[in-house]
């Protein structure tokens, strides 16, 4: 303890030049911290969107031939039938939808066909609304948790998401009742849902549902982009995916589609955001190493300014260990006060961030963990060179410089 009441009364008697000296810590520390919270409430944000939707569902989508086992999302591409990943044109039907329904296996709870419309939607004679068309069954919305505000999906009108109802109607009516223009064909309004406030929501908000088969004949198509299906529970996904393989492997020649699973899903998503972070992380630790160059040529000087000082302390018996130990505990010193400070300007930042982007926040147990072992290792790694020069000074050496 007496190391470091010393190495405190030597930082506070330059105050200044310690300040600056930790800055560099304290902007790694700051950065790494803030950047490794951020991934953590990511995460943690698109872990609970998912669950808000259900680990239970799966997905059927298109795939190239021998390829089908579990994989990657698919894409939908605007001007024509649907693809699935890579690209790949589907061969996915409403009567495979309809045959894994039909299957009233005890693992199935729902089954959804989903197909995104390349169709024009206005109101009057105005111009298309900025909306997507989904054409789909009944069974979709309580598969992705949407309630209804008013009305409901009757199987032959339109649903509207709450960001596409006020595109097309603004505020000012309930559009129930009220009849849009898809495709030149008028078809009326039967349900308007609530707003959804997670990001996997903005799809239904700006979305404009049709029947499928009403959907599909007005865009010339007969294939649709993918079929959803939810199993009963969350332990009976394997045989509910199993079920609907099979089923489908006896309607298509070769397997041309893919099971993906919403928990494979985000075991993917959690991957990546881990690598982003780590790697972000890791160009922010580059100024951890300029602050830890910066202690080390600070500290450097302050054992040449001290050399009578450590003459004395050598002449009146101080040990070799002594003053290493003093010296090494004031580099550690000044690195932990630079990630205290870090520490907290991180925690500050948290909290802006998280009001700005809807973000879980506060300081991650990891994150503080994390800061305080930089702090620990940068002192000791680069204190340890001026400790050992201070140590192995000879006193007649020490008392005879100026």
């Amino acid at each position: 303890m007496n190391a470091f009441r010393i190495a405190f009364d030597s930082i506070w008697g330059h105050r200044t030049r310690s300040a600056l000296t930790a800055l560099g810590i304290v902007i790694g520390v700051f950065a790494v911290v803030t950047l490794v919270s951020l991934g953590t409430a990511v995460r943690d944000f698109v872990g609970g969107q998912f669950r808000s939707v259900g680990a239970s569902i799966f997905t059927i989508s298109p795939a190239s031939p021998g390829t089908g086992s579990s994989g990657g999302a698919h894409a939908f591409h605007s001007g024509g039938s649907p693809f699935g990943a890579g690209g790949v044109p589907s061969t996915l039907t409403v009567g495979d939808s309809d045959a894994i329904a039909a299957l009233n296996n005890p693992a199935i709870r729902r089954v959804a066909p989903v197909s995104q419309l390349p169709l024009p939607v206005s109101a009057g004679k105005g111009d298309p609304a900025a909306v997507s068309v989904i054409g789909t069954t009944a069974a979709y919305f309580p598969m992705q948790r949407l309630s209804f505000a008013v009305g409901r999906f009757t199987g032959h009108g339109i649903v509207l998401g709450a960001t596409a109802a006020k595109s097309l109607f603004g505020d000012h009516a309930s559009p129930v009742g009220k009849e849009l223009h898809v495709a030149s064909v008028s078809i009326r309004v039967t349900g308007v849902l609530r707003r959804g406030e997670g990001m996997l929501s903005l799809q239904a908000n700006q979305a404009v549902f049709l029947p499928v088969s009403t959907g599909l004949s007005l865009a010339g198509l007969d294939k649709v982009s993918q079929i959803m299906v939810e199993a009963k529970s969350n332990g009976q996904v394997d045989a509910a995916a199993a079920a609907a393989t099979r089923v489908l492997d006896r309607r298509h020649a070769l397997r041309d589609f893919q099971v993906t699973k919403n928990s494979q899903l985000l075991s993917s998503i959690n991957r990546t955001l881990a690598v982003i972070t780590a790697f972000l992380s890791g160009l922010a630790a580059i100024s951890l190493l300029v602050g830890g160059i910066g202690i080390m040529n600070i500290m450097l000087v302050t054992v040449t300014e001290r050399f009578r000082e450590i003459g004395i302390r050598k002449a009146l018996g101080a040990r070799d260990g002594d003053i290493l130990w003093q010296f090494l505990a004031e580099a550690l010193l000044l690195a932990l006060l630079g990630g205290a400070v870090g520490i907290v300007l991180s925690a500050f930042a948290g909290r802006i961030i998280s009001r700005m982007a809807g973000l879980p926040s506060g300081l991650t147990p990891s994150a503080i963990v994390l800061a305080i072992g930089f702090s620990i290792a940068v002192g000791v790694v680069f204190g340890v060179l001026p400790a050992l020069r201070a140590s192995r000074l000879m006193p007649a050496e020490a008392l005879r410089s100026e």
